[in-house]
């Protein structure tokens, strides 16, 4: 018994410590797991303000824009973008959007196809009050299910998103379900320049070169609302970036209907397989060159690059496609001989004249000045495309802008200075027209 009770004692020690060191470690493991499968908190700061959206150099709408935020010094971390920052995740990822407005109008964010919760759905005056200026507030949710969504002001939908206030959100999935070579997301979008009228004379702003020399009868109505620009990520034609691919590659084009039209997008030259519907995957995947996406619809698409070139990606509904919705896939053997998008040279002076105009209804004089020399240097880059004939016209518009230098250096009367930059105005447009039309050869 002397012996026997000892040994006893010490196995039973020993499967004690046992159990309990494979329950320590089933405990971990299940804790690893655990941290694993919901991965991390990804935490991201907006902020909506008011902006110039340039939806080509030169044409310019006032609009309303998201931006990052930087909450330790409470101020812009970058300039608000139309569209706004794109905000990417995992799948598993706890997501935390902090709003902050900094606009005049209130705002909420919805996020577009996400299974939110009820207190994060942003509807205003439902799920919550909307956020006034310079107040914030916090969204989270759960990213459950990888896909394409996106971001938007939910006061007002007939006004606030097309003003510009929208973004895509994409939940990347845990594990790749197809190899791909590159990604491209495409958020489509119209603009009413009447729109940004009437809400830039609300607020005092400058409207925009597309807009200011418009009229309203009355109150804008929403329901009167005639679009006249067409975009994709913000942009028109032929200012959209061309989407890069190379011959074999498998591309992924993720298809956002940011807008209040509908829209059918239209590939030359190739097909692509629709792989996923509104965040969700499609168990029998369609091969298509062109899909019809109503507002708020998204769409994966699969594209494989087999057939070399330089080719149309546009809406096929004719006037979107005239107005701005309109872009090209170039292959990485053809930039060479990309000729469509190539900017004239008149562009970059429209660009500083918009901007120059901003300032003069703004009345930062000092912000015209680097402008107006900028828009001189430009004039005499393509001074050598003007042949002799129309010396007499270059001329005039080069004594237009040293007119328009020489009042700012000076002491500017607003009146004159108003006039002088419409007549440099004129002589642009004109020169532009003369570029277009002859043979500078």
């Amino acid at each position: 018994m002397k012996i026997r009770f000892p040994l006893i004692f010490i196995l039973s020690a020993i499967g004690c410590f046992l159990a309990f060191a494979v329950f320590f470690l089933n405990a971990t493991q299940e804790e690893a797991s655990s941290k694993t499968e919901k991965g991390q908190t990804k935490v991201f700061h907006l902020y909506a303000a008011d902006m110039e959206q340039e939806l080509s150099q030169g044409t310019t709408l006032y609009s309303w824009g998201f931006g990052l935020w930087n909450p330790e010094k409470k101020a812009p971390a970058s300039p608000p973008s139309i569209p706004g920052p794109e905000i990417r995740v995992k799948e598993g990822d706890h997501v935390k959007v902090v709003f902050h407005n900094q606009q005049k109008e209130m705002h909420t964010i919805h996020f577009h196809g996400i299974d939110n919760s009820f207190a994060g759905d942003g509807t205003p005056e439902m799920s919550q009050h909307a956020t006034m200026k310079n107040e914030s507030f916090t969204y989270e949710f759960d990213a459950t299910k990888a896909g394409t969504y996106f971001y938007h002001c939910h006061v007002e939908p007939d006004r606030h998103p097309e003003m510009g206030l929208y973004g895509a959100i994409i939940v990347e999935p845990k594990t790749p379900k197809y190899k791909t070579d590159g990604e491209f997301t495409l958020l489509l979008s119209e603009r009413d320049p009447l729109l940004s009228l009437s809400e830039g004379q609300e607020a005092h702003e400058y409207v925009g070169t597309a807009a200011e020399h418009l009229h309203l009868d009355g109150e804008y109505d929403t329901t009167d609302r005639k679009a006249r620009y067409y975009t994709i990520n913000g942009k028109i034609d032929p200012e959209i970036p061309p989407l890069p691919v190379k011959e074999g590659g498998t591309y992924l084009i993720r298809l956002i209907n940011a807008g209040s039209e509908v829209h059918t997008f239209h590939t030359h030259g190739h097909h692509f397989k629709v792989i996923a519907s509104d965040g969700r995957d499609l168990e029998n995947p369609m091969t298509k060159d062109s899909i019809t996406i109503g507002p708020g619809e998204k769409y994966d698409l699969l594209l494989k690059a087999n057939n070399p070139g330089i080719w149309p990606i546009h809406c096929h509904m004719g006037p979107h496609a005239t107005h701005g919705m309109h872009m090209m896939m170039v292959y990485d053997k053809y930039h060479d001989k990309m000729t469509h998008g190539n900017m004239s040279p008149v562009s970059g002076a429209k660009h500083h004249l918009a901007l120059l105009k901003q300032y003069q209804f703004e009345k930062k004089y000092d912000l015209m000045k680097p402008e107006i020399a900028e828009i001189r240097n430009g004039l005499h880059e393509f001074y050598n495309l003007v042949s002799d004939e129309y010396f007499e016209e270059w001329t005039a518009l080069d004594n237009a802008a040293a007119s328009v230098e020489q009042q700012l250096n000076g002491s500017a009367d607003p009146a004159v200075l108003e006039k002088s930059i419409d007549d440099l105005e004129q002589k642009i447009n004109a020169m532009e027209e003369i570029l277009q039309t002859s043979d500078m050869s």
